[in-house]
């Protein structure tokens, strides 16, 4: 059997199981469907031998490990760091000293959190409800019951959060009170990745990726649509080569947008004239990460590649990451880092892609690297949480 078709069948697999995959005689779970590569690891080269990812403070969120499917990242408000564990609960935690500010108790499991804007953090329960919380005192702002199973993180704004369901609706609702505004239904494909991307909101400007390979730009206050452009690639031979979610939330950088499916291209847009500047054929279904020079993007087998930001061009690729079962990656403090299932961190250089450390610091997979600049909150499939930053 040749490595295509090894991977059509484990990514047909992913699909019908829509469920977290997890073994008792494996102390350190990785989630199936974004901790799933079908190849074989490759063996990780040799470090520098520098240590220079520091922890800075790390808490065990409560409940049980993640076991069933969720999206769940950490987020920055303000001076501290929001996260949720899949029991309901959801903590802020001061950035500086690691203490707690404040506990919420919810009453429903969670399965997308958290979106963070103004002054709510906003979590979607597996019941179809969505809670807002406020930033500063963990209080519930409102509360609502959606008709419809959430299947992204709700995107949040000072002007708007943005929700998405799995029957393909993309609802409006008021930051305030929660209160629906708007409301659009679009065109689900017949076989999908499990979940869908969290919308990218940026002023009144709506970033959405659609299952069908489809960037939609529109309004978040109105909810009216300007324009949109194919970032997957149409046609395929069956059902499971016709996937081309864009399944990695768009990245905007000013008037520049960045967007990539899988089965399809990473693209560089103009938001201003909706005129691509540039593609490349790179096959991606995790969250991106930019700096002023280069995006990193992670294959759907675990590579690591730096995309040139002016041009699209492989600035350079790291291929030991393969079949590692790769985190997205996050830009810390001058360095690229990214986590693996066993509970790794890897800090590369940003210029040459070389590896400068690794380290395994954690028990659970390693789910979510979310960057501020100088730090970085990372959370795992244990319900662990820490703040790293590189150590000068």
């Amino acid at each position: 059997m040749n490595q295509h078709k090894k991977l059509i069948i484990a990514m047909l697999c992913a699909v019908l199981l829509l469920s977290a995959c997890a073994s008792d005689k494996t102390p350190k779970p990785t989630v199936w469907g974004r901790f799933h590569e079908p190849v074989k690891p490759v063996e990780l080269l040799p470090d520098t031998g520098i240590d220079e990812i520091d922890i800075l403070w790390e808490r065990n969120l409560p409940g049980d490990s993640l076991r069933r499917y969720a999206q769940l990242m950490p987020a920055f408000a303000s001076d501290g760091v929001i996260a949720a564990s899949p029991s309901g609960s959801v903590r802020k935690i001061d950035t500086a000293s690691g203490r707690v500010e404040w506990t919420a108790s919810l009453d429903s499991p969670i399965s997308f959190a958290v979106g963070v804007g103004g002054n709510i953090a906003v979590v979607g329960h597996v019941n179809g409800d969505i809670t807002a919380l406020n930033a500063e005192t963990g209080e519930i702002a409102w509360a609502i019951a959606v008709k419809y199973q959430i299947s992204a993180i709700p995107a949040v704004s000072e002007v708007a959060v943005v929700i998405r369901t799995s029957d393909g609706r993309i609802i409006g609702l008021d930051p305030n009170d929660g209160e629906q505004r708007w409301i659009l239904e679009t065109e689900r494909s017949g076989l999908t990745m499990q979940g869908d991307s969290q919308p990218t909101l940026a002023q009144d400007n709506m970033l959405i990726g659609l299952g069908n390979g489809k960037l939609l730009v529109g309004n978040s206050r109105t909810g009216r649509l300007g324009w949109e452009v194919d970032i997957g690639i149409i046609g395929g031979r069956n059902d499971i080569e016709r996937i081309n979610d864009v399944d990695s939330p768009p990245v905007l950088s000013g008037t520049i947008a960045y967007a990539a499916a899988y089965h399809g291209y990473v693209k560089s847009i103009s938001l201003n004239s909706a005129e691509t500047l540039w593609e490349s054929r790179y096959s991606t279904r995790l969250p991106m990460a930019l700096d002023e020079k280069n995006l990193y993007v992670v294959s759907d087998l675990g590579e690591l590649a730096a995309l040139d930001t002016e041009t699209g061009n492989i600035a350079w690729r790291q291929a030991m990451f393969r079949g590692h079962g790769m985190s997205p990656p996050a830009v810390v403090d001058g360095r690229v880092v990214i986590g693996d299932s066993q509970g790794r961190l890897h800090s590369l250089d940003p210029l040459s892609g070389q590896l400068i450390d690794t380290r395994e610091l954690f028990s659970g997979a390693v789910l979510a690297i979310v960057g501020n600049g100088q730090s970085a909150a990372v959370y795992t499939s244990q319900n662990e949480l820490a703040l790293i930053d590189i150590r000068n």
